[in-house]
């Protein structure tokens, strides 16, 4: 076949050997890795991934830590944790609920109606079923009863056996062996509610958790709660626990310790000498109260007490009916009146404006003035609605007969600039950072504060108001006792505080606090000895407390009186003092709210009685 071309051979395609050999190399690199890999998880961290899927296994049962016990300065015991035996439920290993739950109402002697509604109303949460608790709290426990007797732990024991599910253990619970007293200052225990938890189990909280909800409980709860311990389950893949499976328990280990300022005895003085001063003025009347007693060099506060008061053991018992009445009442018994009450302070907060107008050159300590007992406030002319003045006075007898005039006259001078400056280097409108929740700022009005509130500019005639403490000036029982303490203490403001130490179960401080100053107030030593001498004289024949001074044992003090509702309510009464005079150890603030009287007899007396029981003076009246 001349002409015709053979058909062209095709040539067999041929992988090119570097594509072979790099597939080659990554096969071989890969199966290293993943060989290493299992290497590294088996031999070298074999250990640590068992015991992870170990610990997957397990699951705590919680028993609450007892938690941290309050103590007072001189080591007493102010709030403990005493045990008490509680019926519990683990509604994942309970086979018959209703069963369980009747033969448990028999042998205990609850209801069972009253069994059932703690089953399905536990923390908070309103559970529509049983299935529900086993779904969202499968391990519990869900409390059922506390405070059992010995006689019905004796009897419940007899049952356990039949009872898959119910535990009997003993858990701490809160005690107060002070009872009403000194409850604003520890503050109560409570549940965990199901919001609580959502916003602390970051912090380790479990559901079942007893809280501080108020006071130093809820302040330092952090440190005073403790560790949980319980008992170790194993639970299989379905969530059920294994019961032919016992691990060892783990044991709680207690809270820390707090140490305070506190004094016992101060306390239960200062309790009882508030709630009888107030009964016996009342007669009747639903009135409020509080007293501060603070060491003047340190800030330490020495006890707090506020009226009318409740039992924390209420909280920690579950006692409903007296629960109920404490949240409720109108007369609002859990509001610490000591840090949180904010009113005009009367002539108390002369000592404020005393020592800013001597500092500032509006008067001398020694100057000669007449008092007329009125004053012309930039055309409105304000009047002493209890004197008609001293005449001719200087500084301290009109600090000590308290003259409203006099003192127009410095606040007039100092003006509503100069005024508010001194009133809060004193600390007034800010909180202190007292070791408490609840405080109040108090209140040092503006201009822009009166057009907010009152829809009219404030006036500079305010300024003759304020500085006898009367019109929108407001300050607590706390923030008058600090202004005491700096007067004595020769200006220093220093941040009142409650708790000196925190101490671990061990022993070793974890935490110590000490005096922390505020600030030195710009006030001359002149203008603060002005101060001190003119409250000296509160208990002479020209002082406002005369007839109120205690036989042998000079104190110095200032009376206050509030008008309210412009002029038409029942007075608010004060009282500021410290003692003794020459070398204070302990200084006062007393506060009444709306009694109807004066300073001097209803808030004055209360101070005296706390004075005379405290420094044991056995002869008063001479």
């Amino acid at each position: 076949m001349t002409g015709d071309r053979l058909p062209a051979r095709r040539v067999p395609w041929q992988r090119p050997p570097w594509r072979i050999a790099a597939f080659v190399i990554a096969i071989v690199l890969t199966l290293a890795v993943l060989v290493g890999r299992l290497i590294e998880i088996q031999l070298v961290d074999g250990a640590i991934y068992r015991a992870a899927a170990l610990a997957n296994r397990i699951r705590l049962i919680p028993v609450a830590a007892p938690r941290g016990i309050i103590y007072d300065r001189h080591g007493k015991v102010l709030v403990r944790s005493r045990p008490s035996f509680v019926v519990g439920l683990i509604p994942s290993e309970v086979t018959h609920v209703h069963a369980e739950l009747q033969t448990l109402a028999r042998t205990i002697g609850v209801p069972v109606a009253a069994l059932e509604y703690r089953l399905l109303h536990h923390r908070g949460v309103n559970y529509r079923s049983f299935d529900e608790v086993v779904t969202y709290e499968p391990y519990g426990p869900v409390i059922l009863a506390r405070r059992l007797s010995v006689a019905k732990v004796a009897k419940l024991s007899e049952y356990l056996a039949a009872l898959p599910g119910v535990d009997l253990e003993v858990q701490p619970i809160r005690d107060y062996p002070l009872g009403r007293d000194g409850s604003h200052i520890f503050g109560y225990v409570g549940a965990i509610t199901e919001s609580e938890y959502k916003r602390l189990k970051g912090q380790g909280y479990l559901p079942n958790d007893v809280i501080g909800k108020d006071g130093l409980e809820a302040w330092y709860d952090r440190y005073l709660r403790g560790e949980p311990g319980g008992q170790r389950v194993v639970v299989d893949a379905t969530g059920a626990v294994v019961p032919s499976m016992k691990l060892p328990s783990k044991a709680p280990v207690p809270g820390d310790a707090l140490v305070t300022n506190i004094s016992l005895r101060l306390q239960k003085i200062v309790d009882a000498a508030l709630a009888q001063g107030i009964e016996r003025w009342g007669h009747g009347r639903k009135l409020g109260g509080a007293v501060v007693v603070e060491d003047p060099w340190t800030g330490g506060i020495m006890a707090l007490a506020s009226y009318p008061n409740y039992n924390p053991n209420d909280f920690a018992t579950d006692n409903w009916r007296a629960i109920d009445y404490d949240l409720t009442s109108p007369t609002d018994v859990m509001l610490d009146r000591a840090i949180a009450a904010a009113t005009p302070t009367g002539s108390t907060f002369k000592m404020v404006t005393g020592s800013a107008a001597i500092t500032a050159g509006v008067i001398g300590p020694n100057q000669v003035v007449y008092d007329s007992g009125a004053w012309n406030c930039g055309g409105y002319i304000a009047r002493d609605i209890v004197s008609g003045g001293l005449g001719e006075t200087t500084f301290v007898p009109a600090l000590a007969a308290s003259s409203d005039g006099y003192f127009y006259r410095l606040g007039w001078g100092l003006g509503l600039k100069r005024l508010r400056k001194y009133a809060l280097l004193f600390g007034l409108d800010k909180k202190s950072g007292i070791d408490l929740p609840g405080e109040n700022k108090g209140n040092w009005p503006t201009n822009k504060w009166e057009l907010a509130n009152y829809g009219v500019p404030q006036e500079p005639s305010d300024a003759c108001f304020l500085a006898i403490g009367q019109g929108a000036m407001q300050a607590t029982p706390l923030q008058m006792v600090n202004v005491a303490s700096t007067v004595i203490n020769g200006g220093t403001l220093r941040r009142p505080y409650i708790v000196r130490e925190i101490v671990a179960p061990d022993g070793h401080v974890v935490k110590r606090f000490t005096p922390t100053v505020i600030r030195h107030v710009p006030v001359t030593q002149a203008a603060l000895a002005a101060v001190r001498k003119g409250m000296a004289e509160v208990t002479l024949p020209i002082g406002t407390a005369y007839g109120e001074g205690i036989h042998g044992f000079p104190y110095s003090g200032k009376t206050g009186t509030v008008e309210t509702d412009n002029g038409n309510g029942p007075n608010t009464t004060w009282f500021v003092c410290w003692a003794p005079t020459d070398h204070p150890k302990i200084a006062i603030a007393v506060f009444v709210g709306r009694s109807g009287g004066y300073g001097a007899n209803v808030a004055a007396p209360i101070a005296r009685q706390i004075m005379i029981k405290y420094f044991r003076i056995k002869n008063p009246n001479g």
